[in-house]
């Protein structure tokens, strides 16, 4: 069955349509049915699973839009909807791990994350595939951190060269609130991820950190949104990538301050390395304000590995790949050592080494 999406990850605001970068069409070949998918789940006890959604949690809107999450509704076969009281600080991550394959080919995740007030927990979603067929993903996460809680999710996508996948969290945040979102998108054929955070309560605070690879001709289209609506919100939003062979990247990075947001700060920033003159790369940052005593700054760097950077690593004995892969890996670093999981660091670590060695572009 094909899917198709009309628009996915639009900007807030249009810019002219000739850049590319106003939204994009989702489209790939899922399969007909959605059977009951069962992820492998470890739980802290004072986590708590509940039988349905928060309340609420269907009006917090998401990065991707509606019609994204329209579709994983309508096709869900999976999912959690996590809690933790009010002042509890979760003794070890929540994990979830998905594993696509022949017995598993298409998985729709819809999950929700509770963090009552001054609780604190990390959830861990890993999405990998079992041999080299093609798989579908679709997930929604729904997180809302109530007064002064702390919530950091972390998705990490390993999925093989044939697979369809998307990502995509909505976020609402009350006095105090600080939530961490870490996307590693490092598979697939298309990937796509979106984050919406609405920054409601005085003083909460979002954290993005985004690390992706393109190879072969993988299509990357993301899009992160912070709407500052509270005084004193702050977002950080950053995302650090490379870029091989044929592949194609959209990063679209907004911050929005609305009428009221006085005193805000809002960063964002991306930095792509480019090892091919066939990739294409589009990035779209955007700030919009609507108050005027505000703080907002966006940066980009997009090019080639500094020759001087590369030189020296070359003088201490490494070939140029080895050099190449170093400096890659430098690049992920901050997002990777916020995993909380060693033996997940190193896949993640082995899989990135897999893929540059077997790279024409990188040596």
């Amino acid at each position: 069955m094909n899917m198709t999406l009309k628009q996915v990850n639009a900007l807030p605001v249009r810019t002219w349509n000739w850049l590319g970068v106003n939204g994009t069409p989702l489209e790939g070949d899922v399969p007909e049915s959605f059977p009951r998918a069962e992820g492998k789940i470890t739980l802290p006890d004072s986590v708590s699973s509940a039988a349905h959604p928060f309340e609420g949690a269907g009006i917090i809107r998401t990065g991707m839009g509606p019609e994204a999450e329209r579709f994983v509704l309508k096709k869900k076969n999976a999912g959690y909807d996590l809690e933790a009281g009010p002042g509890v600080k979760a003794e070890g991550p929540v994990f979830i791990e998905y594993r696509l394959g022949p017995s598993c080919p298409a998985l729709a995740d819809c999950n929700t994350i509770l963090a009552r007030e001054n609780s604190e927990l990390t959830v861990v979603m890993q999405y990998a595939s079992d041999g080299e067929g093609p798989v579908f993903h679709g997930g929604v996460t729904k997180i809302l951190a109530e007064k002064n809680a702390v919530v950091h999710l972390i998705q990490v996508q390993l999925l093989n060269d044939s697979a369809v996948h998307f990502d995509d969290v909505g976020i609402l945040t009350r006095e105090g609130a600080f939530v961490e979102v870490i996307h590693a998108e490092l598979g697939g054929s298309k990937a796509f991820a979106g984050c919406k955070a609405r920054l409601e309560g005085r003083r909460s605070r979002l954290g993005t950190e985004t690390i992706y690879l393109g190879e072969n001709s993988r299509e990357l289209d993301m899009n992160y949104v912070a709407e500052h609506i509270g005084r004193e919100t702050e977002s950080e939003m950053h995302a650090n990538g490379a870029l091989m062979d044929e592949s194609q990247k959209i990063y679209r990075g907004t911050i929005d301050f609305q009428l009221g947001a006085s005193r805000s700060v809002g960063h964002e920033s991306e930095y792509t390395l480019l090892f091919s003159p066939n990739v294409r790369n589009r990035t779209a940052p955007l700030i919009l304000c609507n108050e005027e005593d505000v703080e907002g700054q966006h940066a980009a760097s997009i090019g080639k590995i500094d020759p001087h950077k590369l030189f020296y690593l070359m003088t201490r004995g490494l070939s140029e790949a080895e050099a190449k892969r170093i400096v890659i890996e430098a690049q992920f670093t901050p997002a990777l050592e916020k995993i909380p999981s060693e033996e997940l660091r190193q896949t993640v670590l082995e899989w990135l080494k897999e893929r540059m060695d077997r790279n024409e572009t990188i040596g």
